[in-house]
């Protein structure tokens, strides 16, 4: 064998030596996880979003009529008894049952009045054993007394102890009497507006002082005027108001205006 080919036979047998050595050594590898990206912040970068609002509109479901009692129908042409007497009742009040609804819930500060602005009550009803049928309200002599509410002169006239009265019917239903007064301003057939002036104080009558002695009156029959009005307030209580007939007899119970109403006081008929 020649020299050159000794030379080659041994650069061969290196190459193979080295390239075992560099196979069989363990090398570092590093992997990446392409499954799992963080996000890098920027600070200083602002990405503007647009705020999405949802509105959805539904149909307002019908609400039942609640049956309320506005302006009701009132005998207005009175007979020569009505414009005598305090008491007297009217047919069209109770015409269609034993129940009305007096309801002063929505009623305006316009439609309503204290009788005598200012007034302070001195004997309240049903007192002196039990037999008042009214209020007694005081300020001086010769105060102005007016209409609690809208209505038609039905009485003005002298009448027993009640000295100098006026009845005045209501289109709500109520009837206001005012009495002991020093002078009528009105006569029976005039129309009153609340507030309107009717009267002035005095002690006609069987009265010790000048006063006004106020009553509230159902077809005929008196009631508490305190269910209506708050009188240390002077003020009328905006509530709704069930009466129902009893023979003579008038109850007066606050109620809640509800849907279907009409049903339900058919009980009382």
């Amino acid at each position: 064998m020649t020299v050159i080919k000794k030379v080659i036979l041994i650069i061969f047998y290196i190459g193979i030596l080295a390239g075992i050595t560099t196979c069989s050594t363990r090398k570092n590898v590093q992997v990446t996880n392409k499954t799992n990206i963080y996000p890098v912040k920027y600070p200083s970068l602002v990405i503007p979003t647009h705020s999405a609002e949802l509105i959805a509109e539904f149909p307002t479901p019908p609400q039942p009529a609640l049956q309320k009692a506005e302006r009701r129908p009132v005998t207005t042409k009175f007979s020569a008894f009505q414009t005598k007497h305090v008491k007297a009742t009217d047919p069209l009040l109770f015409n269609s049952g034993n129940t009305i609804i007096i309801d002063f819930s929505t009623i305006s500060e316009q439609e309503y009045a204290f009788p005598l602005p200012g007034g302070k009550v001195i004997s309240d009803y049903g007192g002196r054993r039990r037999g008042h049928s009214g209020i007694d309200i005081k300020t001086c002599a010769k105060d102005t007394i007016v209409s609690a509410f809208d209505g038609i002169v039905r009485m003005a006239a002298p009448y027993a102890a009640y000295g100098n009265v006026i009845v005045v019917r209501h289109y709500n239903g109520l009837e206001t009497v005012y009495s002991h007064n020093s002078k009528n301003l009105v006569k029976p057939g005039d129309p009153v507006k609340a507030g309107e002036p009717i009267a002035l104080t005095g002690r006609t009558g069987r009265a010790t002082t000048e006063h006004l002695h106020f009553e509230i009156r159902i077809n005929g029959e008196h009631v508490n005027p305190n269910i209506f009005f708050d009188f240390s307030q002077r003020i009328l209580r905006k509530e709704s108001y069930l009466c129902v007939r009893n023979g003579q007899k008038i109850t007066v119970n606050k109620i809640d205006p509800f849907p279907y109403q009409e049903q339900y006081l058919s009980s009382y008929h």
